[in-house]
């Protein structure tokens, strides 16, 4: 997957995977490797500045392919391949690379149109299939054209008639342009007899932070940034739950583009067709609140771990930071005193904030700790750092900084959500 053409020739590096006997075409050889890696994003009305469904599409940017799938920018993927498994990993192999780079050096050739694959059926406007239900903003959202966009969400009163079970949600930007991410929250219903405070009308702006109003107990139904497709949660016979009364309330970071706009947002379910055996329960509790980062700090480090109070099995973790965060680490502490590398990012990157699935879950028992090791670059080495010249403290604008591994877990169907992590601190040392 591309976002922006690289130029110049890298020399040398195609010829480390062995060249292909036979002429490459696209046709047969490049069309093949583009379905397989690129054109979930690569394609009409997708993340990506170009589509790559076709031959004269793509052969504009061969070159362009050539450099960043080389460079790895290319599909976007960060973990350290030496740490863990993963089911959704989107890593290009040495071999599909050396296609690419051969075509873009031999011409960049078509071939027999009898050699095309058939074209993916891409579900259109959706990568969860067409939803059961769709939940959308119900009025736009207006985005001025410059500064710092203090946006604290969207509230939208739904108030399921009935208990579901959900095995796949995606949100969906209205405006990918001025959406950087967004997360759609479960808000579960009031508990009985629990007084409401005064309600606005749907759609109004409720405070920030995630979660709507003052209601306890929500779950991340479904999340969006560029790199994070769709989410499935039938890992281990598993499914979200969205308890009757429930509403949604999306919490969004919005970057104005120079270009007053709107935003109308939604987020579509597919339900079970049957209760599951588990429930699939996701949470930003790993988090780190009270740090400041040094101006000109270039490896400022930050530790933060939660105790794990009842047996989960984990899934699913998506680091979060911003401009000047470098890499990310996430370990497991068990109850024996063992230490477990679950996920090793490398080159955490603000703009593919990946989500990392595990291809079987860890178990994590209780007594376990999370632990969560951050690194930030605030130092005039940095190009994205705005200001090195500053100390970060935490916040939500891009310009702040975070230090949060959303995780997912499965759990029992009765299981007390409440009572499956402890409070999250910040640690010295965690040996």
């Amino acid at each position: 997957m591309l976002r922006a053409p690289v130029t110049g020739l890298l020399i040398g590096m195609a010829a480390m995977a062995a060249t292909p006997s036979a002429p490459v075409t696209f046709n047969k050889d490049v069309l093949p490797v583009l379905q397989k890696n690129c054109q979930t994003c690569h394609r009409p009305g997708e993340v990506a500045p170009m589509s790559l469904l076709t031959y004269a599409e793509a052969r504009p940017w061969a070159k362009a392919i050539k450099a960043a799938v080389l460079t790895k920018k290319m599909p976007p993927w960060f973990a350290d391949p030496k740490v863990g498994h993963f089911s959704n990993d989107r890593s290009m192999n040495d071999h599909d690379r050396n296609i690419l780079a051969t075509w873009a050096d031999s011409g960049a050739v078509e071939g027999n149109a009898k050699d095309k694959p058939a074209p993916i059926e891409w579900a259109e406007g959706w990568t969860i299939g067409k939803p059961d239900i769709i939940v959308e903003m119900p009025e736009e959202v207006q985005i001025p054209a410059t500064g710092v966009f203090r946006y604290p969400g969207v509230f939208v009163k739904v108030n399921f008639p009935k208990d579901m079970w959900v095995v796949a949600a995606e949100v969906r930007p209205g405006n990918r342009q001025v959406v950087h991410h967004m997360k759609a929250w479960v808000q579960y219903p009031r508990p009985a007899g629990q007084a409401a405070p005064a309600q606005p009308p749907a759609g109004q702006r409720r405070g920030g932070g995630g979660g709507g109003d003052d209601r306890p107990g929500r779950d991340m139904l479904a999340k969006y940034n560029p790199g994070l497709d769709g989410q499935y949660f039938t890992v281990g016979d598993a499914a979200k739950f969205i308890p009757a009364g429930s509403d949604i309330y999306f919490e969004t970071h919005y970057t104005p583009n120079g270009k007053a706009t709107t935003d109308r947002s939604k987020v579509g379910i597919v339900l079970a067709k049957e209760p599951p055996k588990h429930r699939f329960y996701t949470s930003g509790s790993l988090t780190n609140q009270s740090f400041t980062i040094p101006a000109g700090a270039p490896n400022w480090e930050l530790k933060t771990e939660i105790p794990i109070e009842d047996n989960v099995e984990l899934t699913w973790i998506q680091p979060h930071m911003h401009m000047r965060g470098k890499d990310f680490e996430v370990k497991a502490i068990y109850p024996t005193g063992e230490t477990q590398t679950v996920l090793k990012v490398d080159g955490f990157n603000f703009n593919w904030q990946v989500g990392y699935e595990f291809a079987k879950p860890i178990p994590l028992p209780k007594g376990t700790k999370l632990v969560s090791i951050a690194h930030y670059d605030n130092s005039a080495n940095n190009p994205y750092n705005p200001d090195p010249n500053k100390a970060v403290p935490y916040g939500s604008q891009t310009s702040d900084e975070m230090s949060v591994a959303f995780f997912s877990v499965v759990v029992d169907t009765k299981a007390d959500l409440t009572k499956l992590f402890g409070k999250a601190s910040a640690l010295m040392d965690y040996e």
